[in-house]
């Protein structure tokens, strides 16, 4: 075997330390900062609290993929803290391994510290990744287990060692437990293997079969364990997959005629001509949405850089990693193209693995720039750009200009305080449904209400709603006839102000 050969860099524990404690720290600002759990959150919660009423298996009847509620459940028996702590720390220990992580996988291909210090200025000041530490979401742990499997990976692209291996399997399998999509990544990935061309092709097909079939073996070896528990993993996975089935039904609108779409998108007259093109006007249009997500999540600093640094050939990245990277970025996008093409929807949070092999880069050109600049006596004028960029960047990842959400905290303190602990609660708040302990399927609550519940909503019923058009009128129809009574008004710093009524009216 003839393993690649790099040169080594000096101990970088204190760059690993700090990256660690100053995630951590920001962790810490941002939950505390940010007023409101997100949305997703009470659905984890809710889950969580099956496990501690009725065992691991129920946790699996609220949400299909309920590892993370299982994790909470854990960490609360084992350390008290409450369910909703016991996210927030999850969530920390992620954006720590993720931030981790990504120093570590630049410190496997950096030519010098210098790189690796840039590595955690980028991580840290990267709007797409950090805008979301105060959210309770999978998608993070998904991220940090991905970006680790990618460092073991390259290690064992050099050394073909057994422990690189192993290591990279088992973080694959722990970002499965996130998002299963990992899962694609563990048998794909590896034929970058193949490619190495400082390895002899014997160790290259010998290194890529070993790993595939430790892969499986650990498959295997999963599945008899889950045959073995409660879990109904059958039942789990064809849960999942019929999320997606009528997705996948309406597959053929892509590829054949579809009147009703024509007329609804072009008009009645254009549909005439358009015929059976309307599968590539929508084709194009979704792949067109792809595109602008993708680049909306680079967002106004890594896109120009990475668009800069390709143009100039700044991207400068040993052969053998550049390829597993590269093929790792492919897979995302694979993924990512399904995605869109199935469910006709994506979000910029979608894009985050996408995005964050791609800013794997970003150092690197920072890096090759700031030599170029030095070289060419523009080394004042390239760190002041720097400097803008980085605290743009930092700013608009760590500080919120949204319009505060207070009054909600507000309204369930008054609506405790000022109501009978017994009286039903109606809501299109899922905060004010969770924290006032009034609704049982709080995970339910939807900001616009169902037509004919506030209606059917039994006398002495405390309805708390900011009024939206889907259900203004049955509002307005219900206070006309007097079947409502207005009690408190919570102003809201944006948007509709919270409205506490009392039903006195079957």
């Amino acid at each position: 075997m003839s393993p690649i050969s790099q040169q080594q860099l000096p101990r970088l524990t204190l760059i690993r330390v700090l990256t660690v404690l100053i995630s951590l720290l920001l962790s810490w600002l941002a939950v505390t900062l940010d007023s409101l759990p997100n949305d997703d959150t009470y659905t984890y919660l809710r889950a969580a609290e099956s496990v501690l009423q009725n065992g691991i298996p129920a946790a699996y009847q609220h949400h299909q993929w309920a590892n993370m509620s299982v994790l909470m459940a854990a960490i609360h028996s084992v350390t008290g803290l409450s369910l909703l702590q016991s996210a927030y720390f999850i969530s920390a220990a992620m954006f720590a391994l993720l931030s981790l992580g990504f120093v570590n996988l630049v410190a496997a291909i950096a030519p010098s510290r210098r790189v690796v210090w840039l590595a955690m200025l980028v991580i840290f000041s990267y709007p797409q990744i950090n805008e979301f530490r105060a959210y309770i979401i999978r998608d993070i742990g998904f991220l940090a287990f991905s970006v680790t499997a990618i460092v073991q990976l390259i290690h064992y692209n050099r050394t073909l060692l057994m422990r690189h291996s192993v290591l990279f399997i088992a973080s694959c399998f722990a970002a499965a437990l996130f998002r299963p999509e990992a899962l694609l990544f563990m048998f794909i990935a590896p034929v970058g293997l193949l490619m190495n061309a400082g390895l002899s092709e014997n160790n290259r097909r010998r290194g890529f079969i070993r790993l595939e079939l430790v892969s499986m073996l650990v498959i295997v070896a999963v599945l008899a364990v889950f045959a073995g528990s409660r879990i109904e993993l059958n039942q789990q996975l064809l849960t999942y997959l019929e999320i997606y089935q009528p997705f996948v039904g309406n597959l053929r609108d892509l590829f054949t005629g579809n009147d009703a779409i024509a007329r609804a998108v072009l008009g009645e007259y254009a549909a005439q001509y358009v015929g059976d093109y309307t599968g590539i006007f929508l084709l194009t249009g979704l792949l067109s949405l792809l595109a602008a997500c993708i680049i909306d999540s680079l967002g106004l600093v890594v896109a120009p850089l990475l668009a800069y640094g390709y143009l100039k050939g700044l991207i400068r990245i040993e052969r053998p990693a550049l390829q597993l990277i590269l093929i790792w970025a492919v897979t995302a996008l694979f993924i990512l193209l399904a995605f869109t093409l199935i469910t006709r929807f994506i979000t910029t949070r979608y894009t985050l693995l996408l995005t964050t092999v791609l800013l794997i880069f970003v150092p690197f050109i920072v890096d090759r720039a700031w030599s170029i600049a030095r070289a060419n006596g523009h080394s004042k004028r390239f760190g002041a750009l720097m400097m803008f960029l980085l605290l743009f960047g930092f700013i608009d990842s760590h500080f919120s200009f949204g319009a505060s959400k207070s009054h909600l905290q507000d309204g369930a303190t008054w609506i405790a305080g000022h109501t009978r602990s017994n009286a039903p609660l109606l809501t299109n708040q899922i905060y004010l449904a969770y924290s006032s302990g009034r609704v049982s399927d709080y995970e339910l609550v939807r900001r616009d209400l169902e037509p004919g519940m506030i209606r059917r909503a039994t006398p002495g019923t405390i309805v708390a709603v900011s009024p939206r058009s889907g259900f203004v009128s049955e509002l307005e129809s219900e206070i006309a006839r007097g079947a409502l009574r207005l009690i408190h008004t919570v102003p809201a710093e944006r948007g509709a102000d919270l409205l506490i009524f009392e039903k006195e009216l079957d």
